[in-house]
C-alpha cells in the first residue's frame, strides 16, 4: 500500500514537472518569436470618411510603411508615429496601434475644411472652428483670392493671429452660411478681396460680378442677390449686360452696365 503511494506521488510529480518544463519553454518560443516578428501590413483607418476627404489615405499609407514594414514589431516607436501623423494639419486626432503580432494600424479623424485661403504662393484652408493649416489635397470649398489680411508662413497651422482672427472667424462663417444653402453652394465658387477690403463673389454660371462689402448682415446681403436672382434678372432687356451688382448698401441692389 505504502508503495503504491509512493508510486503515485512520484508519478504526479514527475508529471507537474514535465507540465511545467513544457509551459516554461513554449512561453519562451511565443515570446521570442513574438520579439522577432516583423511588421508586414499597414492598415490606415478614416473614422469620417463620410464627412470629409482631405487625408490622402494612399498617402498615410505610403508614408507609415516605409518606417514600420519589415521592421521587428517591438522596435516600432508607436509613439513618435502618432506624434507624426498628429503634426499633420489636416488631422484632427490619430491613434497608432499593433492590431495584432504583423500589422500596424492607425485610426485617424480628419479636419473638415470650408474654406480656402490663396495668397500668392501660400494657400491654407479654415475648419468650422477657424483652425488654418496647409492646402495639400484638394477640397470642393469657396476659394478666397485678393488682398488677405493674412500675414502667415506658407506652412503655418493653427488659429490667426489675434488681429487677424475676427477677419477669419467671420469669413469661416460666410463660409458655412454658403455651404448650408444649395443653390448658393452650387453658383459661389470664388471670393475675391479688393483693395478696399470689400469682398467680391464671383459664380460658377456667367453674370455679374457680386460687390458683397464685408461678411456683415450676410444674410439680408443674400436676400437680396435671391431677390436679383429670381425676380430681377429674369425680366432685363436681353440687351442689357451688367458689369457688377452691389449688395453692400443699406435696402439697396446698385447695378453698373458694361
Amino acid at each position: 500500500m505504502t508503495k503504491r503511494i509512493l508510486l503515485t506521488t512520484l508519478i504526479v510529480l514527475l508529471s507537474g514537472s514535465i507540465l511545467g518544463c513544457y509551459f516554461y519553454f513554449t512561453s519562451r518560443l511565443v515570446s521570442e518569436g513574438q520579439q522577432q516578428a516583423r511588421c508586414r501590413k499597414v492598415e490606415v483607418i478614416l473614422l469620417d470618411s463620410l464627412e470629409s476627404h482631405i487625408v490622402d489615405k494612399a498617402e498615410m499609407h505610403r508614408m507609415l510603411a516605409k518606417q514600420s514594414i519589415g521592421k521587428q514589431i517591438d522596435s516600432i516607436d508607436l509613439h513618435a508615429l502618432e506624434t507624426q501623423v498628429r503634426g499633420m494639419g489636416e488631422v484632427v486626432s490619430a491613434q497608432v496601434y499593433t492590431a495584432d503580432d504583423r500589422t500596424l494600424a492607425v485610426q485617424i479623424t480628419q479636419r473638415k475644411p470650408v474654406i480656402r485661403f490663396e495668397d500668392g504662393k501660400a494657400h491654407w484652408y479654415a475648419d468650422p472652428e477657424g483652425y488654418l493649416f496647409p492646402v495639400r489635397n484638394p477640397a470642393d470649398v469657396p476659394v478666397v483670392t485678393g488682398q488677405i489680411p493674412l500675414q502667415l508662413e506658407s506652412g503655418y497651422k493653427g488659429f490667426a493671429p489675434a488681429a487677424e482672427r475676427n477677419w477669419t472667424c467671420s469669413m469661416v462663417e460666410l463660409a458655412r452660411y454658403i455651404d448650408s444653402k444649395p443653390v448658393l453652394k452650387r453658383e459661389i465658387t470664388q471670393l475675391d478681396i479688393a483693395a478696399n477690403g470689400d469682398i467680391v463673389l464671383y459664380t460658377r454660371t456667367p453674370g455679374p460680378s457680386i460687390i458683397f462689402g464685408d461678411a456683415c448682415d450676410y444674410v439680408t446681403k443674400f436676400q437680396k442677390l435671391d431677390a436679383w436672382w429670381r425676380n430681377i434678372e429674369p425680366q432685363l432687356d436681353e440687351k442689357k449686360h451688367y458689369k457688377t451688382i452691389n449688395l453692400k448698401y443699406n435696402q439697396q441692389i446698385i447695378c453698373r452696365q458694361l
